[in-house]
């Protein structure tokens, strides 16, 4: 009974004596379980599990102005949108097995603004967090470039954004506007061009350096003061002043001068008629009377009172001697203004104007893009992804290694104990005597 129990009972001393015989099999089969396992989990379970994330911070030239330089709203939900992330793959060759689209439908790519809040006004500080599923890159260095390049496409956009910003008038419509309408415009877009130049000067200063090169003349240094300098010494003043004057001398019309000469011919000859018949009454003394009766709707007469007419004669020989200056109505003015020669020259004259501001207008283009090619940039606090999720490869390989032994252990043991019930017990009956005792038969 004792025996039974005894071979059927294991002792830890039995188990470690067929461990310490099988130890370097088991050792051998614990190491190779743990390289398995360990490739796996670098290659295939970590990928699954992890996320990258980084953070930067967007630098807007104008700090606290998150807009294109056309004035377009800046939204940063635009980074993780398909038309960012592709231009971001395309950016470099290393990329080109990054699965954008399926980062997107899956949700594997977020961001998360920072946010301040100060007394419930709650604004955003430009610094920013994007995270995304490691199974879609190589190494931690392809994420942190891809994030990089994710960073910098509204940094690239902004730059040549910034550079094709059109400040300058349109020709077509000045040189079809009137000529009043014309010194108007002038007059406005050197007001626009002045604006902007303050604007930035109230982000920076007047001696804040613009460089930038040029085909032609090469590198350009000067201060923003000098930009502006250079605006403000065009069409002022006294410009505006002299071409008002000269047109309302002239008379100059920006048309068709024969159909408006006839016009002012006719009212010419009905002014005369006017000056005539007030001439009339007033001869007659009837100063300031009525001129006219009419009837009203209900049939009964109602008296007009004219204003004063020696006013009124003022204004009409006033006008008249104008017209007969510009057009000679009168066939006496040896040289009137309204000639076709004298608009071609005024328009000329105004049209230089024109090209002089829209000259500092495509000037302003190269000023913003230089702002903007040194004033817009993502800044990184660190270089290196952050990776969470995962798991550690130094406690991955220790706890593989561990059960890969145990595994093996006790893999070696079932063998030992299986080959041991399989051998022929010491005590077993002879084939020369029957099981009962009694002599085996003889042929």
């Amino acid at each position: 009974m004792e025996n039974e129990e005894k071979q059927e009972g294991v002792t830890f001393g039995e188990v470690m004596k067929v461990i310490g015989h099988r130890i370097w099999y088991i050792l051998g089969a614990a190491a190779l379980f743990t390289v398995i396992m360990v490739l796996l989990l670098m290659f295939v379970i970590n990928p699954l599990l992890a996320t990258y994330s980084m953070q930067f911070r967007l630098v807007f030239p104008q700090e606290g102005d998150a807009a294109y330089p056309d004035g377009t709203p800046f939204f940063y939900q635009d980074l993780v949108s398909s038309e960012f992330l592709n231009q971001a793959k395309a950016s470099d060759g290393q990329f080109s097995g990054v699965d954008v689209n399926k980062m997107i439908k899956n949700g594997d790519i977020t961001i998360e603004a920072e946010i301040d809040t100060d007394r419930d006004v709650v604004t955003y500080t430009g610094r920013y967090t994007v995270t995304v599923q490691a199974s879609y890159f190589r190494s931690d260095e392809q994420a942190e470039a891809f994030i990089e390049a994710i960073a910098n496409v509204p940094v690239a956009r902004m730059r040549s954004d910034a550079a094709e910003v059109n400040y300058s008038s349109d020709p077509d419509v000045f040189n079809s506007a009137p000529f009043e309408e014309r010194i108007l415009l002038l007059a406005q877009e050197k007001e626009n061009l002045l604006a902007v130049y303050d604007g930035w000067i109230g982000v920076y200063s007047e001696t804040y350096i613009v460089r930038y090169n040029t085909p032609d003349n090469g590198p350009v240094v000067r201060r923003l003061k000098d930009f502006r300098d250079r605006v403000a010494a065009l069409f002022g003043e006294s410009v505006r002043s002299d071409f008002e004057s000269e047109l309302e001398f002239g008379g100059y019309y920006a048309g068709d001068l024969d159909a408006y000469k006839a016009q002012l011919q006719a009212e010419y000859r009905r002014n005369e008629a006017e000056i005539g018949r007030i001439t009339d009454i007033l001869r007659g003394g009837n100063s300031g009377i009525m001129l006219a009766s009419e009837s009203s709707s209900s049939g009964s007469s109602s008296i007009v009172q004219m204003p004063d007419l020696s006013q009124k004669l003022a204004e009409l020989i006033t006008r008249n001697n104008r017209i007969d200056h510009w057009i000679n109505a009168s066939g006496d003015v040896e040289a009137p203004t309204l000639t076709e020669e004298n608009v071609e020259k005024f328009a000329a004259r105004l049209s230089e104007e024109f090209e002089k501001l829209n000259e500092e207008a495509k000037l302003l283009t190269n000023v913003i893009s230089a702002i903007y090619t040194r004033g817009m940039s993502a800044r990184f606090d660190k270089q290196t992804v952050t990776s969470t999720g995962d798991i550690s490869m130094i406690v991955g390989a220790i706890g593989c290694f561990i059960g890969g032994f145990i595994i093996a252990a006790a893999v070696v043991y079932a063998v030992d104990t299986k080959k041991k019930k399989g051998t022929p017990s010491d005590a077993a009956p002879s084939d020369e005597t029957p099981s009962d005792g009694a002599p085996k038969a003889e042929l």
